[in-house]
């Protein structure tokens, strides 16, 4: 693929994270192997030119580009987005902060449609009105303009907006989450939610001991979001999973040397492949199109989840509690004592409208 070399990439990352206890976002973990810094830079990596605003008391490493740095500290973006203008190699730059982990880069590439050398600047506007000045294209010819409320101490990028001639890009007719794309990390809560969640794709666990109603719970949830109009898929691991009782034929290609099956009717399809050794996380891109993943069980791995607690089976949590949102039970004292975590296992309507305003969907 050609790389994007009229246009300079800048990921500002020198904010000083205040509600964050101080803590570089930049350095946040987004996955099991990439920082937000490094998810951002590889959404970016088609830009060949990319450049990494830091503030001068920072001290890492950056996964790729060059560093630069603020002449006036702490006076916010307005100086990072300054700095990046004075030393991009192009007349744009597109602009992002390290707290959106969670961009596309089809999403940076859909903005990238709208460059035109009529502008000083080519923003989002989201359905609701809102803008989103640390999302867009800045063009050199706004350098004078943001130097006059850089002398005059102005450091309202809002305000600077407001004498640019800004091209607004309309999220109305399109069908990006913007909610998800643009949410920024501002604070341990936060952090919780997209950890749990990894990144923006919603899996929910639902897990509990042995004939505690998992299967029974999952199939009560998939009916509400379903009613609701909402897509929902089921992960379910099965050591003892009977290929034979999915399809004869298709298990025979496979002894017989298939690396790969598909067999399909009118309304279905089931892929079989050989699985290597790699981790379970390789396989949770398959549902990226799908608006929340309930798994069964998985009580050990980081997905947020729902715990079984029942009178009769097992009274004592036994998941990782990391990432626990609610218990969900039928034993008198739980749901008297901590009612804010526990939820009756009989009332699934609370049960599913908690996990939609957990998951963002309402």
């Amino acid at each position: 693929m050609n790389k994007i070399n009229n246009v300079d990439a800048l990921i500002l990352a020198g904010g000083k994270s205040s509600r964050m206890n101080f803590t570089d976002k930049a350095l946040l973990n987004f996955d099991k192997t990439r920082t937000f810094l490094e998810k951002i830079s590889d959404e970016m990596y088609n830009f060949e030119n990319l450049m990494v605003s830091l503030n001068p008391e920072q001290n890492f490493l950056v996964p790729r580009g060059v560093i630069i740095t603020d002449s006036t500290p702490d006076i916010g973006p307005l100086e990072g987005i300054h700095q990046g203008l004075l030393n991009a190699k192009s007349n744009f730059i597109f602009v992002t902060t390290c707290d959106m982990p969670n961009i596309t880069k089809e999403f940076i590439d859909f903005v990238m449609l709208f460059l035109s050398s009529d502008y000083d600047a080519i923003i989002i506007k989201d359905t609701l009105g809102k803008t989103y000045p640390l999302f867009g294209l800045y063009n050199k010819s706004a350098l004078t303009t943001i130097e006059g409320f850089l002398m005059d101490k102005n450091y309202r990028l809002q305000d600077v907006l407001a004498e640019l001639n800004v091209k607004y890009i309309s999220l109305n007719n399109t069908t990006f989450d913007y909610k998800k794309l643009l949410k920024s990390i501002d604070t341990q809560e936060e952090l919780k939610h997209l950890s749990i969640f990894m990144g923006n794709r919603p899996f929910i666990s639902i897990c509990g001991a042995k004939n505690s109603g998992k299967t029974w719970l999952i199939q009560e949830l998939i009916k509400h979001f379903k009613d609701a109009s909402y897509k929902v898929a089921t992960i379910k691991y099965n050591p003892n999973l009977d290929l034979n009782s999915l399809d004869p034929d298709i298990n025979k290609y496979k002894t017989a040397g298939a690396s790969g099956s598909l067999v399909f009717s009118k309304d279905n399809y089931i892929l079989l492949k050989n699985r290597s050794n790699e981790s379970f996380f390789q396989y949770l891109n398959l549902f990226k199109d799908f608006d929340i993943i309930l798994l069964e069980d998985f009580k050990h791995e980081p997905f947020p989840k729902i715990e079984i607690l029942k009178e009769d089976i097992s009274i004592h949590p036994s998941a990782n509690p990391q990432n626990l949102l609610f218990y969900v039970t039928d034993i008198p004292e739980l749901l008297e004592k901590n009612n804010s975590n526990s939820i009756n296992i009989e009332d699934t309507t609370a049960i599913f409208k908690k996990l939609l305003k957990i998951a963002s969907l309402n």
